[in-house]
């Protein structure tokens, strides 16, 4: 693991309690008007039989999908979030690295047809940790679905090619925020990265801020080959 995943992983660590409080306060915008909704339909959608949403964070969506009869888990690398995920009543969450998902338990389920990575992606070798991790857990034509931001709206006056950005994560409510550095990839990096992986790419979906009319995320769908 380089520097900038390490530093990734730290932060989170220590933005975990605030992060868990602007979650469920509902303090973020785009959460509330758009991206929330946006990828709850993109699964339900899919109908999984079973699920492993990846970087779960507090446990929201699980527990959203949960609520709409659907059996899965969460995973993340981060003890605190799990905690909070955990202290809202269930036990289906683990802690773990992805490179280290193939080794882990989770209850019955030895294979899921769902992998959920909702804004998880951060670092440049998530990706593939992800992509591999699917080889063994996913079934056969299993679903990879992603939601991040847009990278055309992220991008901002950088050049629009991949590389390492920072970000100060300044202007979310009233909390503070360590910061941490992320990835950032091209819409045709995503596709190539996973094609590369034997994964094909179902659908693009394009979420929009109601009132600015543009792209508040992007949402990938790929299936496992």
């Amino acid at each position: 693991m380089d520097n900038n995943e390490q530093q990734i992983l730290h932060s989170w660590a220590v933005n975990a309690k605030p992060w868990t409080r602007l979650v469920r306060d509902k303090k973020i915008e785009s959460r509330i008007l758009i991206t929330n909704k946006a990828i709850v339909e993109a699964v339900v959608e899919t109908q999984p039989k079973t699920f492993l949403d990846i970087g779960c964070g507090e446990g929201w969506l699980c527990y959203e999908l949960f609520s709409r009869g659907f059996n899965g888990w969460g995973v993340d690398g981060i003890s605190d979030l799990i905690e909070s995920a955990r202290c809202m009543g269930d036990v289906r969450f683990v802690v773990s690295s992805y490179s280290d998902l193939p080794s882990q338990k989770f209850g019955v389920i030895n294979q899921f047809s769902c992998f959920i990575c909702n804004f998880s992606i951060l670092g440049e070798h998530t990706l593939h940790e992800i992509a591999e991790a699917g080889q063994s857990l996913l079934e056969s034509g299993g679903k990879i679905i992603i939601q991040t931001l847009h990278p055309v709206i992220s991008c901002g006056d950088f050049p629009y090619e991949n590389g390492w950005r920072k970000t100060s994560w300044t202007g979310i409510a009233d909390e503070s925020f360590h910061p941490a550095p992320w990835y950032f990839r091209t819409v045709e990096s995503w596709i190539h990265d996973f094609h590369l992986r034997n994964y094909r790419l179902l659908k693009l979906l394009e979420p929009y801020h109601p009132i600015t009319k543009k792209p508040a995320s992007i949402i990938f769908i790929f299936e496992r080959r």
